[in-house]
């Protein structure tokens, strides 16, 4: 009976969330993360651009938060204990008008998106635990000529981004707290970039 409810258990959640990572899923995400010209790289601040755009459900109103070749940068901070990866890479970027930020994080496998709109700071992703399962529905593909690589970010499904983290930390509140009150965005499928970076 046990045995019954675990496989229940997982099946829902894997109906929840989405479709459930093998490992064949896992070798894939595993080998297009590898092919980054940056992995070898412990520290370094890069620079790029970033072009594409964003599509966002906010209130029930669509917003484009449109990206033209703007100013790119990456930066790698080593990690001195070297776990799941030897480097936090972090892409800050903004969008044309240089009203709206954005900042994307990855640490082995794991990712994270951050939206600062208006001043709010929408988010999706973490990096805990054992770092190998990046945000369902973000797709992220690296590629590169000589000394430039290019990461393509592309959203297949809707994403909730919400303020929740941010709430924790200027408030110093509890996540279920934070959950209550926080503000939350829907990032709609088809919304993509391209984030180019010279080595």
């Amino acid at each position: 009976m046990k045995h019954i409810f675990l496989l229940l258990a997982i099946t829902l959640t894997g109906q929840i969330f989405g479709q459930m990572p093998n490992d064949s899923i896992y070798q894939s995400w595993w080998k297009n993360k590898e092919s980054s010209i940056f992995n070898t790289i412990d520290s370094g601040q890069f620079v790029g651009k970033t072009t594409g755009y964003l599509q966002i459900d906010i209130n029930g109103k669509n917003l484009v938060l449109d990206f033209q070749n703007t100013e790119t940068v990456l930066d790698i901070e080593r990690d001195p204990n070297v776990v799941y990866d030897n480097s936090t890479k972090r892409y800050s970027t903004h969008t044309t008008t240089g009203k709206t930020n954005l900042i994307y994080e990855t640490y082995a496998l794991a990712n994270i998106l951050t939206v600062i709109l208006n001043g709010e700071h929408y988010r999706i992703g973490t990096i805990d635990g054992a770092c190998d399962m990046p945000v369902l529905g973000l797709s992220f593909n690296y590629c590169n000529e000589i000394d430039i690589e290019y990461l393509t970010l592309f959203v297949t499904k809707p994403l909730e981004l919400a303020t929740t983290m941010r709430l924790m930390q200027e408030k110093k509140i509890s996540y279920p707290e934070a959950k209550k009150t926080a503000k939350r965005v829907t990032l709609l499928p088809g919304s993509t970039l391209i984030l180019t970076i010279k080595k």
